[in-house]
């Protein structure tokens, strides 16, 4: 077992080892019980550590309490949180009161037990040990497997920031990738085939470009949403880089409320009349008001014409005064933007239950937050929807939560696959140019030739090539692996930039002389040597016999297409990013893994 690093005054808490525990559990048990009453909430200098998720963003912020997070792999279930009523903090232990703590140390005792017990048993349990005592303290329980929990009276299903990522590509292995609505769909079905109620809410940023094919993977998003049964989305600050006309598509208020996937209190599409500010949703005996909020800080570029942006307290003030004339149970906020914006807003509109923060990039933190100050708790989404948050609603004043990551244990529904089929048929019937890819002009100035017009004198380098996964990446797409093989991909940009020779790999889009399809260009499918050394058109022209060039531009030639060892890693980060392929940011990954495997020098 491993604790998150804490307090200093907290560090007798710190086990690593707890085999043989048999013997020695008696003397563990006190240590746990003097460090937990040894926590003070008073003193909390120091920040507590926090993971940071492959791209680099905070993952788990500090919370208020400090808190131990689930360090086991494997073991993410989430933790459950018990609240009491509203206002209610745990008393501070008065150390005059004999009374108070003797039950502090026998509760202590208690949880203490339970965490060597989970240990035993090797339960995921055992990598969490319950959070300290303290006045903004409300209990927190975890890690607590979901499949658990008694049945909620509601289950709000919380997602946000898909950003493009409709499903996992799968190019570095579909069990090494999370996410996708059709394994979010399938987390859906088995809850709803438990007999549980379910109210699924996404905070925004469904997109994350524009352009036609982004306007198509929206309508595709929003398609997946309504098959889930979502009862409320909020938009994200890429949403809003669409057209006018795209977004009152899929955002304008239908016949009923019921009936209307978007509601936002600030987002106006040419007349607030258009849209939703906000809606009550009753089930499962619950009355849940819910909203969004985008803040106007997280537009790169502020939007203009038709579309605008109110302003965000006076607007989540006027919308919760609405809310509240429905006197709902529970009022949630889904708001787009940055964390510590999400915590002013709070303070400053006091009042809604449930902030959900999508934007603030990272993994979802394992417990919510009590905003300081406030009556209100905060989740995070997370990037790229890799985790579905679901917050169980009881009617008695209990609440859980926890964190599902989307991992390839939830097979992929055969309806969104059904989607992912239509999106990509669409894609093939749009074409390149009907998307708006018309190809560019290398930075270079030269064309394409394709790698076998390479190997006519690089014949080990192009031996050694065709033995390579880069030689078949076309094929790849054209024919899927097993799991995905029911939908081709070779008409999707985003898939085509990495899997050719001669497109822009990170901008999507074909250079001059590029591949263009199987049959227009088929010496260009797989990934070539070109899309690394540049297009080598000339320097094959010079090469070729009967050439009439001088020796001083043959030699141009061949250094322009060099590319030294020390610049190759980055050369290969444009297709092997974080996205597709993680492995390839490990330390030593690219020497010692990577570049052996098409290691090659020069000309024979």
């Amino acid at each position: 077992m491993k604790l998150a690093s804490i307090h200093p005054r907290c560090r007798n808490l710190q086990l690593v080892d707890l085999l043989g525990i048999g013997r020695r559990a008696p003397m563990i048990l006190a240590l746990l019980a003097i460090g937990l009453l040894g926590c003070s909430s008073e003193d909390r200098s120091l920040e507590v550590s926090s993971s940071i998720d492959r791209d680099g963003d905070l993952s788990n912020p500090p919370l208020d309490p400090p808190y131990l997070t689930d360090l086991k792999e494997g073991s993410d279930e989430g933790v459950a949180m018990r609240f009491g009523e509203p206002g209610q903090s745990k008393p501070v232990q008065d150390s005059g009161s004999t009374q108070d703590s003797g039950s502090a140390a026998a509760s202590t005792q208690s949880d203490a037990e339970a965490v060597a017990n989970d240990t035993a048993t090797d339960s995921p349990a055992a990598s969490t040990v319950v959070a300290e005592s303290g006045a903004s303290g409300q209990g927190i329980i975890g890690p607590e497997d979901y499949k658990t929990w008694a049945a909620p009276d509601l289950t709000l299903v919380v997602t946000g920031q898909q950003h493009g990522y409709i499903e996992p590509c799968g190019c570095t292995g579909l069990d090494r990738q999370k996410g996708g609505v059709a394994r979010r769909f399938t987390l859906m079905k088995q809850l709803r085939e438990l007999g549980w109620t379910l109210m699924p809410l996404d905070a925004g940023n469904l997109v994350r470009r524009f352009g036609r094919q982004a306007e198509v993977k929206l309508q595709q998003s929003v398609k997946a949403l309504k098959l889930m049964g979502y009862d409320a989305v909020g938009f994200g600050s890429d949403d809003l880089r669409l057209g006018v006309g795209e977004l009152l598509a899929v955002a304008a208020a239908e016949d009923t409320p019921e009936n209307t996937l978007y509601a936002s209190g600030n987002v106006v599409v040419i007349d607030p009349s258009l849209m939703l500010q906000s809606k009550v949703v009753e089930k499962g005996g619950l009355k849940i008001g819910v909203t969004s909020i985008l803040d106007e800080k997280s537009m790169e570029v502020k939007p203009g014409g038709d579309l605008g942006i109110e302003p965000a307290v006076e607007s989540t003030r006027k919308v919760l005064a609405e809310l509240n004339q429905s006197k709902p149970d529970f009022k949630v906020l889904m708001f787009f933007g940055k964390e510590d914006a999400a915590r002013d807003l709070a303070r400053a509109v006091p009042g809604f239950d449930l902030i959900v923060v999508g934007g603030g990039g990272g993994e979802p933190t394992y417990q919510a937050e009590q905003i300081e100050g406030t009556e209100t708790r905060m989740i995070l989404t997370g990037n790229k929807a890799m985790y579905a948050g679901l917050v169980g609603l009881y009617s008695k004043g209990e609440l859980k939560y926890a964190r599902v990551p989307l991992t390839h244990e939830f097979e992929d529904a055969p309806e969104m696959r059904q989607l992912m089929r239509e999106y990509q048929e669409q894609l093939k019937d749009i074409g390149l140019e009907g998307l708006g890819l018309k190809p560019i002009r290398h930075s270079s100035g030269e064309q394409f030739v394709g790698s076998e017009a390479c190997g006519k004198c690089h014949t080990t380098a192009y031996d050694i090539w065709q033995g390579t996964p880069h030689a078949e990446a076309t094929e790849h797409i054209v024919k899927p692996p097993a799991e995905r093989g029911d939908v081709a991909r070779h008409f999707d940009p985003e898939c085509i930039s990495c899997h050719v020779t001669g497109w822009n790999a990170q901008e999507y889009y074909p250079y001059v002389s590029g591949y263009l399809s199987l049959e227009k260009s088929p010496h260009l499918t797989g990934n070539g040597c070109e899309n690394c050394h540049g297009p080598g058109a000339s320097h094959a022209a010079a090469e070729a016999e009967g050439a009439t060039v001088t020796d001083e531009v043959k030699m141009m030639l061949r250094d322009s297409m060099k590319l030294p060892l020390s610049k190759a890693r980055d050369k290969c980060m444009t297709c092997h990013d974080l996205d597709n392929s993680p492995d390839f940011h490990e330390d030593g990954a690219f020497e010692d893994i990577y570049w052996p495997e098409v290691e090659h020098y020069g000309k024979d």
